[in-house]
Order: structure tokens, then sequence, then C-alpha cells
């Protein structure tokens, strides 16, 4: 990598831990992960999924991820319970399979509420925009790395999230706080925090001309600034003045 010209990274700590290992800052462009918005849009139906879950007529909250230990499903299977106890009309769709999967099942039974939990497994690539869009918001409780070190991750979630032009409640870690901007484009909590986590999306349920305010300024965003061909500019940019 230090000799390489350029060196593309998708987070500004990975940057600095290059810096850290010898490489010129001149040479690292910073590059977040983005979004195809003709695939990930408003407008996507989602009303087959939901009829085929059982979720018609409910404000459903939606997580899609690897069920790796940073994504903090655990965490958000523990607010769930709190969520549907307050609210009737709460369901929680858990798309993907991973790791903790099975935990987290484990955590929404101790807490009661496994009626209003579905679990889709892995799902085809193409079909995910479809259950995106069965979803009314969306979670990405995301945690620190178990470690200590810092959180390095640029979660491609996060972007399908936000072109999606739903609400949004995340985690105020690292990329995802920079991305995000609390009370315009989503709702930030502090990692791991489950009362918090479970206080902002019973807000979000509440407040609907909230929840289209944020997607729509989070959509907005995501097409301005994290679009995959927005990236391959930004990066043909660099390389063309080499």
């Amino acid at each position: 990598m230090r000799h390489a010209h350029l060196v593309v990274t998708v987070s500004r700590v990975l940057k600095e831990e290059l810096v850290a290992r010898g490489v010129e800052p001149s040479r690292i462009l910073v590059c977040p992960n983005g979004v195809d918005p003709k695939i990930f849009r408003p407008d996507r139906d989602g009303a087959a999924v939901r009829r085929r879950l059982d979720l018609e007529g409910k404000t459903v909250i939606g997580f899609i991820g690897t069920f790796g230990p940073w994504h903090g499903a655990r965490v958000l299977g523990r607010a769930a319970g709190e969520v549907a106890r307050r609210d009737p009309t709460a369901a929680f769709l858990f798309v993907g399979d991973g790791p903790e999967r099975k935990s987290v099942e484990a955590i929404v039974r101790e807490e009661g509420i496994p009626d209003r939990c579905r679990f889709t497994g892995l799902v085809p690539q193409e079909e995910a925009p479809d259950y995106l869009a069965a979803c009314d918001l969306f979670a990405s409780p995301h945690l620190p790395n178990p470690d200590g070190t810092r959180f390095f991750g640029s979660p491609t979630k996060l972007f399908e999230y936000m072109a999606m032009g739903k609400g949004i409640v995340a985690s105020d870690l690292e990329q995802i706080g920079e991305v995000l901007e609390t009370g315009r484009t989503a709702l930030l909590v502090p990692p791991g925090d489950a009362m918090a986590l479970g206080a902002a999306l019973l807000k979000l349920i509440s407040d609907s001309v909230l929840r289209q305010r944020l997607g729509s300024e989070g959509r907005r965003v995501a097409i301005a600034r994290h679009t995959w061909e927005r990236n391959a500019a930004t990066i043909l940019d660099q390389v063309r003045f080499l």
C-alpha cells in the first residue's frame, strides 16, 4: 500500500490506520459505501411481502444484515420487547442470517413477542429492496468492536435505508454518526442502549410526519452524496490527476 498510487478506503478510521502504518495521506481517498437509488427507492412495492409474512395493518420496523456481533441485532431484540408491549401495531422484520440470529430469536421469545417478529433467513439480493419496502422504518443498532478497536465499517444497509426514504433509528457510532444527522436524516442513539433505541423507535412509530420528513431528507442526501455512480466518478477523478 505504501507503493500504491491511490488507496481507496470506505472510512476515515481505515485511512487513519493506514497513515499510522506509513501510507502517505495524500495517496488515500476515503469513499464510503453507497447505494443504487434506482433500485432502492420509496415507490418500491412491499405489499406482497407484507401479505406473505402476515404484516398487513402493522407498523413494521426493519433490520437487514448478516447478524454479526457488530450489527447489534441482540440489542434490537431487547428493544423490540418494550416497543411491542407499548404499541400494539408494532412488528419487527429481521432479514438475513448469521451467527447471532439464533440468540436474537431466543431474546424475542424471552421478551414474549415471537408472534410480533418475523425472521426471513437469507433472501436473494435482488429481492432485498422488496423486503425493505415492506417496512415503515428501519433500525441500524451497530455496536463498537468488542476488542476495543474503533468501528471502521461503512454499513451498506445505512445507504440502502436512506434511499428507501423512510425513518431511521441508528447508533451514533463513527461513520454512522457522520453520515446521518439526528433530527434531520435520522434519530441517533447511544450504541448498545436498548432503552434509548426503543424510545426512538416508539417516537417514529407515533409520528408519521417526522418519519416522512427524516426519510425524504435521508433520500435526498443519499442521492446527492452516496450513490455508487458518484463513488466511481470520485475515484476516476482522482486517477486522472495521478
